[in-house]
């Protein structure tokens, strides 16, 4: 466990205690949660080496099948295994991998980003302005007394400030400590989940279980920049209704505009969340993993019977598989055989017309010599073979 991250707060406050106390119990729990079921003779370790000799042997039926595998195969499954081991057998490795890229980089970048654009500190900030919300909320609940908040005046500005107390602390403190807990959560799990890249009906967990680790790490960075941006549009706005109270005087214009930025940026903030959530479901895996050849030697006969019309129009491919080259060359024979009975079919037609319009001229010249001699013999117009198999078809 990391010892500065469960020191006590330098500042106090509520932000800064409920913050260090979460950073302190995550920390724990990814680092004695990964080394519970990483621990070699636990229930977990000893399922996850049954997963890797599993994977192997199945590569190993394959080439008793007499299947084959071809070298990206090979290659595919040792990357599996090493991305496996170096998941689910070393916190060293896990730690500076996962852990700092996940956990920690998305703060620091937020931080560099504040620092750009001159903003101030966002924690330190949220607790300037909660104090300060207090303050002068306290002035008007003593104003309002036990009046209710419907009837307008004091009452209302009391509830105004209350409600914004409430919505700053959830939408940045709430919003941080729920998303570092649920990234302790998932950072403490990766043994398990390591196994499910060994096998492509598996592959789905794996993807989720990155894509709700990758929401999960980009809303602390969304929620810093956001905050800062709203405390430094929030600050004047507490300064002048603190002044204002200082001299005695209680308007109720001072307190909407500091609601109203509250409320708004609290839409915003959740937003982003939800924004967050919708990048990480971007996060693809390759669906055939690391395979090449294999995937077309596996495919269904029915997958390939349809790939058939292609296959003749087409070039024969160098990389194509055994069984795609073997129906080729069959539908290739039937399309031949097929050509040779359609011009077989063709010439005995020609033929048989042909005899008979000689028979039927002979009569016609025998019956009217004359209407023969004025009309000169015209052959019958024969069909050629078509080139198509449809076309042939038609034709018989």
């Amino acid at each position: 466990m990391n010892p500065d991250l469960c020191a006590p707060a330098g500042a106090p406050g509520l932000v800064a205690d409920l913050l260090a106390n979460t950073d302190c119990q995550a920390s724990s729990l990814v680092e004695r949660g990964y080394s519970a079921l990483s621990t070699p003779g636990a229930a977990t370790a000893t399922v996850l080496t049954s997963l890797m000799v599993i994977a192997v042997a199945l590569y190993g039926y394959r080439l008793l099948l007499g299947k084959g595998l071809a070298l990206s195969d090979v290659t595919g499954l040792a990357i599996r295994l090493g991305v496996v081991l170096l998941l689910a057998a070393s916190w060293s490795s896990f730690q500076a991998l996962a852990y700092d890229a996940f956990a920690r980089a998305p703060s620091r970048i937020a931080s560099e980003l504040v620092v750009a654009i001159d903003a101030p500190a966002p924690l330190d900030g949220v607790q300037s302005a909660l104090d300060r919300i207090e303050q002068g909320n306290v002035g008007w609940r003593t104003r309002a007394g036990i009046a209710s908040p419907l009837v307008g005046g004091a009452p209302t500005a009391a509830m105004a400030l209350n409600v914004s107390s409430f919505l700053l602390t959830l939408s940045t403190v709430g919003l941080l400590v729920v998303s570092r807990i649920l990234l302790a959560l998932l950072l403490a799990i990766t043994p398990v989940m390591a196994g499910f890249l060994l096998f492509d009906a598996t592959r789905g967990l794996l993807e989720g279980w990155l894509r709700a680790l990758t929401g999960a790490a980009l809303v602390p960075l969304f929620v810093l920049i956001l905050c800062a941006i709203e405390l430094a549009i929030l600050s004047p706005l507490l300064d002048r209704m603190l002044a204002d109270q200082a001299s005695g005087r209680f308007e109720l214009d001072t307190v909407t505009p500091v609601a109203l930025v509250v409320i708004v940026f609290s839409i915003a903030i959740v937003a982003s969340a939800r924004a967050a959530t919708t990048i990480a479901r971007g996060i693809r895996l390759p669906r055939k993993g690391f395979s090449g050849g294999a995937a077309v030697a596996d495919a269904a006969p029915s997958a390939i019977a349809a790939e058939r019309p292609l296959l003749l129009s087409g070039p024969r491919s160098a990389t194509a598989s055994p069984v795609a080259r073997a129906l080729e060359s069959a539908a290739r024979r039937d399309a031949e055989e097929s050509t040779q009975r359609t011009v077989a079919a063709a010439s005995r037609g020609s033929r048989e017309i042909r005899s008979g319009s000689t028979t039927i001229a002979g009569a016609t010249s025998a019956s009217n010599p004359s209407e023969a001699g004025s009309r000169p013999y015209l052959p019958p117009r024969t069909r050629l073979p078509r080139a198509s198999r449809a076309a042939a078809r038609r034709d018989i």
